[in-house]
C-alpha cells in the first residue's frame, strides 16, 4: 500500500470521474444530468490547472477556467456542447426550470465529458512525464 499523498490534480480527476459516472444513471432529470456533466468538466479543467500549480478560481464558469488555461498556452478540444452552455447547468438550472427546448442530448453530454477527460488525462500525463 502506497503512503504517497495524491496530488490535487489526481483528486480532481477522481472527483470528475464520480460526476461522469452519474451520466450513466437512469431516470435522472435533464438538469441533473447537465449538472453532473458540467461538474465533471469543471473538475477536469481544474485538474489541469492544478497540474501547472496554478491557483484557480472557485467558479463554475467554464469559460473563465478555459481562459485561465489559455493563459498557460493550453487549449481544449472542440466538443458537441459548447462549454459556455454547460456552465448554465451549474448555476441557472440548479435554481430555475429547464425548459424542454433547453434539454441537453445525453449522448452529447457524455461525449463532451469524454473528450475533455481524454484530453486532460493525456496532458497531465505528458506534463508529469508519465508514460
Amino acid at each position: 500500500m502506497s503512503t504517497t499523498k495524491p496530488t490535487q490534480a489526481q483528486i480532481l480527476l477522481v472527483k470528475a470521474a464520480e460526476d461522469e459516472k452519474a451520466l450513466g444513471a437512469h431516470n435522472l432529470s435533464d438538469s441533473i444530468l447537465g449538472f453532473h456533466a458540467q461538474q465533471a468538466v469543471e473538475k477536469l479543467i481544474k485538474a489541469l490547472l492544478a497540474q501547472f500549480n496554478v491557483d484557480f478560481e472557485k467558479t463554475h464558469d467554464l469559460e473563465r477556467l478555459q481562459t485561465a488555461l489559455a493563459a498557460l498556452g493550453e487549449s481544449l478540444p472542440p466538443t458537441p456542447i459548447p462549454l459556455d452552455q454547460l456552465s448554465d447547468f451549474a448555476v441557472v438550472y440548479r435554481y430555475d426550470l429547464l425548459f424542454q427546448f433547453d434539454s441537453p442530448d445525453v449522448t452529447e453530454l457524455i461525449e463532451t465529458v469524454r473528450l475533455i477527460r481524454e484530453h486532460v488525462v493525456t496532458r497531465i500525463a505528458a506534463l508529469s512525464g508519465a508514460p
